[in-house]
């Protein structure tokens, strides 16, 4: 067997998150990088009985484009079938900011083997991608991420909701409601940061429920809050 970059047919599927791409399963659901830690590791395990998958890995600043401050080792890879591998993330040394998390994107593509018998057949090939969030942490930081969630702040603003986070850590929203309506479009708010989620007209409570995704990929637990009005 062999890897094959070139086939008739190919597709590729991006995911925010999947714990299982077509065979290669990734260890973690998001990357915590203590600043205190020479590397983080990420391990992925190839749950194929027979055949290899080609592994390639790179973070980026959230448009897609732009690299990372990371070195990713091994970039490019095969990974046997049956085999575990950890990818190895470092920091470049780039300046980053001290007083805050800062949100980067790690991807992980994966493309399958093709056998030999494959040879002379039209295949079609699924390359997966799989996107997770990669917070750099400094040291020093005040209170932790469970406080940050709990203490975020609500303000309705002419049929918007204000979600301010006072905190040094990014709040990744697990479930976010007004009433019992879930605004389905919040996904999180940056440290010393405001954003805004359309309310529905509909909504006449003031009571806000929430929950945010922890450093292992739980959910918090729900807190509860009143939604101020706008000045």
């Amino acid at each position: 067997m062999r890897i094959s970059l070139l086939t008739v047919f190919f597709m590729t599927f991006t995911f925010p998150f999947c714990s299982h791409s077509a065979g290669v399963q990734v260890g973690r659901t998001r990357i915590i990088y203590d600043a205190s830690k020479k590397e983080v590791a990420l391990p992925l395990t190839n749950k194929e009985k027979d055949l290899p998958w080609l592994i390639q890995s790179w973070t980026d600043i959230g448009d897609g484009k732009t690299r990372g401050p990371f070195i990713i080792t091994p970039p490019l890879f095969r990974l046997d079938a049956q085999k575990e591998q950890n990818l190895r993330i470092t920091w470049s040394g780039q300046a980053l900011p001290t007083d805050h998390e800062s949100l980067f994107y790690m991807n992980v593509r994966t493309i399958p083997a093709m056998g030999k018998d494959e040879d002379d057949k039209n295949v079609l090939r699924l390359i997966y991608k799989t996107r997770l969030k990669l917070f750099w942490r400094p040291k020093g930081l005040h209170g932790t991420p469970v406080d940050t969630c709990k203490n975020l702040r609500f303000i309705n603003d002419k049929n918007h909701l204000l979600v301010t986070n006072d905190g040094d850590f990014y709040s990744v929203f697990d479930s976010l409601k007004v009433g019992n309506t879930s605004l389905t479009k919040a996904e999180l708010v940056a440290p010393k940061a405001t954003v805004q989620f359309a309310l529905p007209t509909a909504i006449t409570s003031s009571k806000v429920s929430w929950r945010c995704i922890t450093d292992y990929g739980n959910a918090t637990e729900e807190f509860t809050s009143g939604m101020k009005d706008g000045a």
